[in-house]
C-alpha cells in the first residue's frame, strides 16, 4: 500500500525486516516516554506475542523506518476482538507523517480482520502518540495513574480505544 506521501509505503513486516523494527524498538526505549520496557524483547517473543495478520512496517525510499503490531489483550474467547496496538517511528523519521500512514493502515487491517476494538497506553507526556492515536479516532477512556514504575519511578499512562464502526 503506498500512501499520500509518495515516499511511504506501509507493508507487512517480513523476516528481513527484524533487525531494523528492534533498533527502532530500542530508540522508543531510550526515551523512556514510549514503554515501560527497558529492554528490546528477543524477536522470538515479540513473534509469539504480536498477531501474525497484525505486523506492519514503513518505508522510506526503501529503508525501514517504523513498525506497528497488534497484541492480543487476553486468550479469553470473549475478548478475541480487542487488540493492544503498538506504533513506533525512527527518531530520523518522526514529524514526517509516517506514523500516521502506519496507524491508518493497522486501524484498516484491524476493522477488515475482525478486531472490534484496539486499545492502547501512551504516557502522558507523549504528546506526539497521543495526538496520533486521537487523530486514527482513538478516545482517551482515562489516566491510569501510578500504573506502573518506570526506572524506579511511579509513572501514569493514559488509557486510548478505538471501536471498530462496522461492530457497533
Amino acid at each position: 500500500m503506498t500512501t499520500g506521501k509518495a515516499d511511504v509505503t506501509v507493508r507487512g513486516l517480513i523476516d528481513d525486516d527484524w533487525a531494523d523494527v528492534r533498533r527502532i524498538y530500542a530508540e522508543g526505549i531510550a526515551t523512556r516516554n514510549a514503554t515501560f520496557e527497558t529492554s528490546v524483547p528477543p524477536r522470538r517473543t515479540l513473534e509469539r506475542k504480536w498477531l501474525s495478520a497484525h505486523r506492519w512496517v514503513a518505508e522510506v525510499d526503501g529503508l525501514v523506518a517504523a513498525w506497528a503490531a497488534v497484541t492480543r489483550v487476553s486468550d479469553r474467547a470473549c475478548y478475541a476482538g480487542v487488540g493492544e496496538t503498538s506504533v513506533y517511528v525512527a527518531t530520523e523519521f518522526q514529524g514526517r507523517g509516517i506514523g500516521t500512514a502506519l496507524l491508518h493502515k493497522q486501524v484498516s487491517a484491524a476493522d477488515e480482520g475482525g478486531l472490534w476494538t484496539l486499545q492502547t497506553s501512551i504516557f502522558p507526556e507523549n504528546g506526539a502518540s497521543l495526538a496520533l492515536h486521537h487523530a486514527a479516532g482513538f478516545r482517551t477512556v482515562g489516566v491510569r495513574e501510578r500504573i506502573a514504575r518506570l526506572d524506579g519511578r511511579w509513572r501514569d499512562t493514559v488509557l486510548l480505544e478505538r471501536r471498530s464502526a462496522a461492530f457497533s
